[in-house]
């Protein structure tokens, strides 16, 4: 396992230090076998673990502006999900329980005892079973935009919608994976535009350039998902919502967080991608939320 040094940054300055290209990310990871998949993985920092799950489309690169201040202060774990990113794919496609069944049995091969989860879009969904199924285990819950609602709603994404029309799905979604598709798809999911640079580009390219498959797939996680599932959880949760999410309902999940008892903390000034459009705001709630809840954020 590689670890690479760590600064320390006062957390009232919190000026964002992260591994910005797609290299240097798969240079600060590992692979490992889980059940004979290997699956690629960041972990960094010591003491608390937190493992950040992404979002669809995506991998473990989406979270390089939030590995490096919350692993400050605590034990960052970051995987890629099956077929994602450079972890390779479950043979049987992706199911919600067999996603969160590979995600217990990574941990336990970690040693990782006690944890708490941050779940992005789709990666809160499965955040969310993961909770129900590891009560004792899980302490905390972030949801940051999690999709509970995209399908209610019908505002998936183009490409989401694509992928549930088989055979087209297959046919689309491999014409689609281009990196001038995705810089358009990404200009139009965040709200602040400079963010999308080459490098954005690039590794968003790179989580999804071999998962054609597993972004049909994912489909599956969203279908098998219920609501019902949310009165399973046990511990503390907390919803960061991006005010201008243009994906999922930022007034559905506040009011969902309302009903189940959640905190949540509402960035007026981002979208879906609010933990890449605010970076130093989300990781300070974040680390907040996991060390000591301040009532100011209420």
């Amino acid at each position: 396992m590689l670890h690479l040094g760590r600064t320390y940054i006062p957390l009232e300055s919190f000026v964002i230090v992260s591994l910005s290209s797609w290299g240097e990310h798969v240079a600060s990871g590992s692979r490992i076998l889980v059940n004979g998949v290997e699956t690629f993985y960041v972990d960094r920092g010591s003491g608390k673990v937190v493992v950040l799950i992404h979002g669809w489309a995506s991998s473990s690169f989406s979270w390089r502006y939030n590995i490096h201040q919350l692993s400050n202060s605590l034990r960052v774990i970051a995987p890629d999900l099956p077929g994602f990113g450079l972890s390779k794919p479950l043979s049987a496609g992706l199911h919600l329980d067999s996603v969160v069944k590979h995600i217990a049995r990574f941990l336990e091969i970690l040693d990782v005892g006690k944890f708490s989860l941050v779940g992005h879009s789709m990666g809160g969904i499965v955040a969310a079973y993961l909770a129900t199924r590891s009560v004792d285990n899980v302490e905390k819950l972030v949801l940051i935009n999690p999709s509970f609602f995209v399908t209610e709603d019908g505002r998936m994404s183009f490409i989401m919608k694509i992928a549930r029309r088989r055979p087209w799905g297959g046919i689309l979604s491999r014409f689609l994976i281009s990196k001038f598709f995705i810089r358009y798809a990404l200009k139009r999911v965040y709200v602040k535009k400079h963010v999308v640079d080459d490098m954005l580009v690039e590794g968003y390219y790179e989580s999804v350039k071999n998962a054609d498959a597993s972004l049909l797939d994912a489909v599956n996680i969203s279908r098998e998902f219920s609501l019902d599932v949310l009165s399973g959880i046990k511990c503390p949760v907390l919803f960061i919502l991006g005010k201008l999410d243009t994906l999922v309902s930022c007034a559905k999940n506040n009011e969902l967080a309302e009903r189940i008892g959640a905190r949540v903390f509402v960035d007026e000034g981002s979208g879906h991608n609010v933990h890449e459009e605010s970076p130093e705001e989300v990781n300070r709630v974040i680390i907040d939320f996991l060390s000591n809840w301040d009532e100011r954020y209420l």
